[in-house]
């Protein structure tokens, strides 16, 4: 768990803990809330910043060209006897939701892999593929490793420049080969319209004992690459995984150093994340896995903490059959609805980074699912979240009502609390029965006041998960300076300042002004008017590097209390009276007649 989220959790604690004693004092004069290495051109000096400081930390050689001389270097080199193609073969492959270059270097993998619905902040789509990502290893009957990303695969037939999908033509089949030993391994490429995975197929071709040890490894290698502005942020996301049957694994590194994790048994994916993107491997066969391997290791980069990870499924070999195995290979974006569509339980992934993300994931779904349908009917978030604000008000009201009305009685019986510990100050057990027969005869719980607050404190973490971390409120804009609802709002000021620097937050000065705003409404005494500045500059300093979204909704939830206050007040004391005037004023009950009873009959 990050700092800034170690430090949001403790905040909302402190803020559910402290709002109804601030209530409760509101109501005492009257009645009584990397940008990415491989991003788009218009972000290369940062990518080329990450990337050398990258490689000054990493001790490692880079791996020779194919066909050259081999070196003392601790990543095996290709073998000489195997012959590569001596062309270059790239191909654009593009559908509705991905533009791609696949390539035959590398063993025949992706070069680009950009999502047309998402942008880095600074324009350019983004791209989900740095260096190389899938790679095919065994070793052969001369026990050498062999490595596909080491060789120039021969394409298989006549291949296309450009492949387009559309609904007329929803498929393309890509084949790319490499000779080995008496046979062959062929990789085939499987991709399709209106998705963000496509089919990797392995067949193993005559090829029998010429693979050794029955098995072979496919991997995915490197992770995910940075993707935002706040670079720090989005690595402190990063994670490997494996649904191994039903157990969901995962491997975190949070130091500059490497680490792996081992697990034998039924593979039913890998994948590696950042905070909105994730790549993954599914076996289509997830039982003829023997395991995979989760490998992370931690780059220092401009004082941030880059992380990468690699997954290497362990798949078993026969060489007494034409073995051939397929793999779907997505990568996109961390969204609810279209991970649940592959079937393979990949919506996992969402709401699980740590362990109180699991614990509020239900009601963080539930938020979820009313933000998509709301939003299927209003196309933009910021307007998606003031109705929202106004269905939990109206969810919540019952309990603001009962808050409201116990503070209000609380404060009512106050002054005959105070002479029971004055007169009671060195008896606590007396003190405490009288105390109860006081409750008692007025019909008043004491944890009234608090107990809707805590019963709210659930829904206020899921928010919180929810507006930070969802990719349905990345870049999304509302109106003015709001570019960006999962970030804070920005307002140039065109000068730097001190600890402010070139731009303010405004949605959390706006917040605190309605707090401001709200509690004048209830302080009448001028020697306490200074008590209305203090919650609110604390709520500032909270909120002032939280999302916008987040801001805008706490906005909106003050000024819609306000009209709710006003309004259970009109209920509750037509007269325009406090609590203790409606009380004093109450008239006694009058005594009912006794009926006399008849005399009996003798």
């Amino acid at each position: 768990m990050d700092r800034n989220t170690i430090i949001g959790i403790i905040l909302i604690v402190l803020i559910v803990l402290i709002t109804p004693y601030y209530q409760r004092w509101l109501l005492k004069d009257k009645i009584a809330q990397y940008q990415a290495e491989h991003r788009a051109d218009s972000l290369a000096q940062v990518s080329d910043t990450l990337a050398d400081s990258a490689k000054a930390a990493v001790e490692a050689p880079e791996p020779a060209p194919v066909l050259a001389p081999a070196e003392e270097t601790e990543q095996p080199q290709p073998l000489q006897s195997i012959q590569d193609y001596a062309e270059t073969i790239d191909i654009e492959i593009e559908n509705n939701l991905v533009h791609a270059v696949l390539s035959n270097e590398q063993g025949g993998n992706l070069k680009r892999w950009e999502l047309k619905r998402y942008q880095y902040y600074l324009g350019g789509l983004v791209n989900l593929i740095d260096e190389n990502g899938l790679d095919a290893e065994f070793t052969n009957q001369d026990g050498q490793p062999i490595e596909l990303e080491h060789y120039r695969l021969y394409p298989e037939g006549q291949l296309p420049k450009k492949i387009v999908l559309d609904e007329n033509n929803p498929t393309a089949t890509i084949s790319f080969y490499l000779p080995l030993g008496q046979g062959r391994l062929i990789k085939t490429f499987r991709f399709y319209y209106n998705k963000y995975s496509f089919d990797v197929v392995l067949k193993f071709e005559r090829l029998g004992n010429y693979v050794i040890n029955r098995q072979y490894f496919f991997n995915w290698e490197n992770g995910v690459p940075g993707t935002e502005e706040n670079l720090k942020e989005d690595f402190s996301y990063a994670n490997a995984y494996a649904l191994m049957a039903d157990e969901l694994e995962n491997l975190r590194i949070s130091k500059k150093k490497e680490e792996e994790k081992e697990l034998t048994g039924q593979v039913n994916w890998a994948a590696v994340r950042t905070k909105y993107f994730v790549a993954s491997i599914i076996p289509a066969h997830p039982k003829d896995a023997n395991g995979v391997t989760l490998k992370g290791r931690g780059l220092s980069a401009d004082g941030i903490l880059v992380k990468k990870y690699d997954t290497e499924l362990e798949m078993r070999y026969d060489p007494e059959v034409a073995q051939s195995d397929t793999f779907t290979v997505f990568l996109g974006p961390l969204d609810y609805g279209v991970l649940k569509s592959y079937h393979v339980e990949l919506e996992k992934l969402v709401l699980n980074k740590d362990w109180y993300e699991r614990l509020f994931r239900p009601i963080s779904l539930i938020i979820l699912w009313a933000f998509k349908h709301l939003h299927d009917v209003i196309p933009n978030y910021g307007f998606v979240i003031i109705i929202f604000s106004i269905l939990i008000k109206l969810i919540l009201h019952p309990l603001t009502k009962k808050s409201y009305q116990s503070m209000s009685e609380m404060q009512f019986i106050q002054p005959k609390v105070n002479e029971i510990r004055e007169k009671y100050k060195d008896d606590p057990q007396r003190m405490q029965r009288e105390m109860m027969r006081l409750y008692k005869e007025h019909g008043i719980n004491p944890l009234g006041g608090c107990l809707p607050m805590l019963l709210q404190m659930p829904l206020l973490f899921a928010l919180f998960i929810v507006f930070r971390s969802t990719i349905q409120l990345r870049h999304q804009p509302f109106i003015l300076w709001i570019t960006d609802l999962s970030a804070p709002d920005k307002l140039a000021l065109g000068v730097s300042l001190p600890l402010i620097g070139s731009s303010i937050h405004v949605l959390p000065v706006i917040m605190g002004i309605t707090m401001i705003w709200q509690s004048k409404m209830s302080i009448t005494d001028p020697k306490q008017k200074f008590m209305a500045y203090i919650m609110p500059a604390f709520m500032i300093f909270i909120f002032y590097n939280l999302p916008s979204g987040l801001n805008l909704y706490y906005t909106l939830f003050n000024l819609f209390s306000m009209v709710q206050t006003r309004m259970i007040k009109k209920k509750l004391h037509p007269e325009g009276q406090p609590a203790a005037v409606a009380e004093q004023a109450r008239p006694a009950a009058k005594p009912q007649p006794r009926k006399r009873s008849k005399p009996r009959r003798r």
